[in-house]
């Protein structure tokens, strides 16, 4: 009766016409992270880098870098990344099997996805592949606490002011003081979207809680 039971729940939590799932893991492949107090993401400071990217699960807790950043309100946190996400939703639904792995890529040619490193001057860097033939990519995710972010703008580009629309919002900073410590979470509910084929995945959203 169990599984019955388990399937029931899943579907009463679907929305008709979306058919937003939860996700179970959400995989990055990161490179190097870094924090700014800047919500416009500028002079920041690295706190984990590594030539080879290393997977890391956003749904599991992860540790965003082993540095010692100094004590303050970081607005701002730089992901370098691979371009291609991979993630497992939580039940069947439409499009999406329950525990199969998708990867998407997420900053495209056919969607005039760019990026551009926090430190780089100049035009952006134009990303590659399409949705139907991905090409992976080493892109920088800003997420910010500018008020303005998601709303339009280009994901893997540096906020360029309070009103600018790129980067994705971080519903909180990171706060050091001390030996206090944060949790980086990230809630992937809702967002897998089983509505359309291949099964995808909307971003999900960032924040911290103290510990």
């Amino acid at each position: 009766m169990k599984p019955s039971s388990s399937i029931g729940l899943c579907l009463a939590l679907l929305a008709p016409a979306a058919l937003a799932l939860d996700a179970s893991s959400v995989k990055l492949s990161v490179y190097a992270v870094m924090l700014s107090t800047s919500p416009l993401c500028s002079s920041p400071v690295t706190v984990f880098s590594n030539p080879t990217p290393v997977d890391v699960d956003f749904l599991s807790g992860p540790t965003l870098g082993k540095g010692s950043p100094a004590d303050g309100s970081y607005n701002c946190v730089i992901i370098k990344m691979k371009d291609l996400i991979r993630f497992k939703p939580s039940c069947s639904a439409g499009s999406c099997l329950a525990d199969t792995e998708y990867t998407i890529d997420v900053c495209r040619s056919d969607n005039s996805g760019s990026t551009a490193a926090p430190d780089a001057s100049g035009a952006p860097i134009a990303c590659t592949g399409t949705d139907t033939a991905p090409a992976a990519d080493t892109v920088y995710l800003y997420l910010t606490t500018n008020s303005s972010a998601g709303s339009g703008g280009q994901t893997f580009s540096q906020p360029t002011s309070t009103v600018s629309g790129n980067g994705l919002n971080l519903t909180a900073p990171l706060v050091i003081s001390g030996n206090a410590k944060s949790k980086f979470v990230v809630n992937a509910s809702g967002k897998v979207d089983g509505s359309h084929g291949p099964c995808g995945m909307n971003p999900p959203v960032f924040g911290f809680e103290k510990l």
